[in-house]
């Protein structure tokens, strides 16, 4: 670069412009340096940053590289920008040239509005369906009420009949699959990597109930189980047989126990159907019947079906008009997942929802069966319900079968209801007190229930207890004055739900045998289980030989059983048999479980007394 001959003149003769001049003529070296080096400079930079970067592995590299004859020509919104085009004007050309649709849009329904606030009486506008504060705000409605704007508001319809709703759906479906239609391979490519770590083909463990073991089956292939029994005849028969070594090939066709029978193939009840969810399956007391819940539809309103399960007739229970017959539309019945037997196979207990699909009123059928040629009338009636909004509601009977349970709970609070079987043939709509309460409910006090032996089992945090109080008490209405904690022959308490640092004991759930309780819980926060015995009073825990392991419950149908099934996980996930029988006196004061595994699957010999 150099000075002309007149830019260097003036800075002589006026000496005061030779500073600014130069800083001027600096600049702009330093922009054009700046302009012609800075390209190259960035372009080195970056090169030698990725060759830092490690390639992706091939794996990763296969997942993201779409299949030849899948290539989209052009991804979608990508565009070459034309110099003499706007930007907008290349994005819109390029999405136009896209051979996906455009997302379908709702229409919006500028004049609607709902209201938040204090209804007004003289407009008669239902409360229940606008919106509201809080149950315990310590602030008043607004009043006069806001008008909020809502116009997405009429595609919220409960029915699902409305078809613009429906259309609209539809729509947005074939949206989302033509825009993700690329995928599929990778999706196919997930899903059997899933499938390959699971075994198809497998079993649940059996369960003794009665004169069966009860268990389930799944099948390669097939998206839902099958619900199996095998007949106990051959093992010794009575409640307390012990369950025999399973020999199976891991084939379908081979039957997990001798003489299987299939009573319930969920791959049948969904055969033609778009949805398919089986809620509960319960034998009769004979073992003839059984009763289940079945949700078609995916919102969660169960039709309740009896099998005969020796003629295979399936009956799906109806709407009854006030005289006991069905009504005229005969209408099924719909009802929540939870069901049970009565005494006999003549009697069975639902549940029913309300607006909110929220299970709130116990029924009790009697002659459920009165259109098989019976000589009764099917005879409904409603045992109690729940208004409050708060609480959720469920019917259970006890392990004993001598009471009907109808369980209230919130968050923070509970409440309990029983009808004795040996009174359920003299309840009557006509007398509130069918049902009574265990313990009236009290803010913030929650309480499970079972009963053994003409007394209550119960587990609760009464008294702001921070764990769970394993308390007993007479098996009478009202008890709540009479809850004792449980105590072992040395009158310790079991579990008296404090924080005591000499325990760290926390109570999780109790199964309430005959003469056993079987707790599980934590201790020192290690999950454990516990075996008391109710004519000794003495509890043990089980202990394990290794230091790290899962242990819990399994469901139990039997409260005379001398065994008891536990959920193990230590090298892989197994199944223990725990008898509760006396151990030999040598063994009294360990009750550990050693493990071996054979096969991949763990094998335990435990006694608890």
């Amino acid at each position: 670069f150099s000075l002309s001959s007149t830019m260097t003149l003036s800075m002589v003769r006026n000496p005061s412009l030779a500073l600014p001049t130069f800083w001027t003529l600096y600049r702009r070296i330093l922009t054009t340096t700046t302009q012609l080096l800075l390209p190259i400079a960035f372009a080195s930079t970056l090169a030698s940053h990725l060759a830092f970067i490690p390639k992706p592995p091939a794996t990763l590299r296969r997942l993201s590289t779409f299949p030849t004859n899948q290539r989209l020509k052009s991804p979608p919104f990508a565009a070459v920008v034309d110099p003499t085009k706007s930007f907008s004007s290349a994005m819109s050309s390029s999405t136009s040239a896209s051979s996906h649709p455009a997302p379908p849009k709702p229409r919006r329904d500028e004049d609607r509005v709902t209201y938040a606030g204090l209804p007004p009486p003289y407009l008669h506008w239902d409360a229940t369906k606008n919106p509201r504060q809080a149950v315990d705000s310590p602030h008043p409605l607004l009043n006069p009420p806001v008008p909020i704007p809502d116009p997405y508001g009429w595609l919220r319809d409960d029915s699902r009949t409305n078809p613009e709703i429906l259309d609209h759906l539809k729509r947005e479906n074939e949206y989302s699959q033509s825009i993700t239609s690329h995928l599929e391979s990778v999706r196919e490519g997930i899903y059997q990597e899933f499938l390959n770590s699971l075994q198809e083909t497998d079993y649940s463990t059996p369960r003794s109930r009665g004169r069966y073991w009860y268990y389930t089956r799944t099948f390669e292939g097939k998206s839902y189980s099958a619900y199996c029994r095998a007949p106990k005849g051959s093992y010794g028969g009575g409640d307390n047989a012990v369950l025999p070594k399973i020999e199976w090939d891991g084939s379908k066709e081979t039957p997990i126990l001798p003489e299987e029978e299939i009573y319930l193939d969920v791959n049948e009840l969904a055969k033609d159907k778009t949805y398919c969810s089986v809620g509960a399956v319960l034998p009769s007391p004979s073992h003839e019947y059984i009763a289940y819940t079945v949700d078609y539809s995916g919102d969660e309103k169960y039709e309740l079906h009896v099998r005969n399960l020796r003629s295979g007739v399936d009956v799906a229970l109806k709407v009854l008009d006030a005289n006991g017959g069905k009504c005229g539309e005969d209408l099924l019945l719909e009802v929540s997942d939870s069901i049970e037997w009565g005494r006999d196979d003549n009697t069975l207990y639902y549940m029913t929802m309300d607006e909110q699909q929220r299970p709130f009123r116990l029924y009790q059928r009697r002659y459920w069966n009165a259109s098989s040629g019976t000589n009764e009338s099917a005879v409904e009636t409603l045992l109690k319900e729940e208004l409050d909004e708060l609480y959720w509601c469920d019917v259970s009977k006890s392990l004993d079968e001598k009471h009907i349970f109808m369980d209230m709970a919130s968050k923070e609070t509970s409440e309990v209801w029983f009808l004795a079987t040996e009174e359920e043939e003299s309840v009557s709509s006509s007398n509130e007190e069918n049902m009574k309460c265990i313990a009236p409910r009290r803010n913030k006090v929650l309480y499970e229930v079972e009963h053994a032996q003409n007394r209550w089992y119960i587990w609760t945090n009464v008294d702001n207890s921070p764990n769970m109080k394993l308390m007993t008490s007479p098996a009478v209405p009202d008890s709540a004055d009479q809850w004792n904690l449980l105590l072992d022959s040395n009158d310790e308490p079991l579990f008296d739900g404090s924080l005591d640092t000499n325990t760290f004991k926390a109570l999780e759930s109790v199964l309430v045998l005959k003469n056993h309780v079987v707790i599980s819980g934590r201790e020192e926060g290690v999950p454990r289980v516990w075996v008391y015995n109710v004519d000794g009073k003495q509890m043990r825990k089980l202990e394990f030989e290794e230091e790290d392991y899962d242990v819990g419950l399994l469901g139990h149908y039997e409260a005379n059983a001398t065994c008891e099934i536990l959920s193990c996980l230590i090298f892989c996930c197994s199944y223990v048999l725990c008898s509760l029988a006396c151990p030999p006196s040598n063994e009294l004061d360990g009750l550990r479980i050693t493990a071996e595994c054979l096969c991949g699957i763990m094998t335990r010999k435990l006694f608890a007394c």
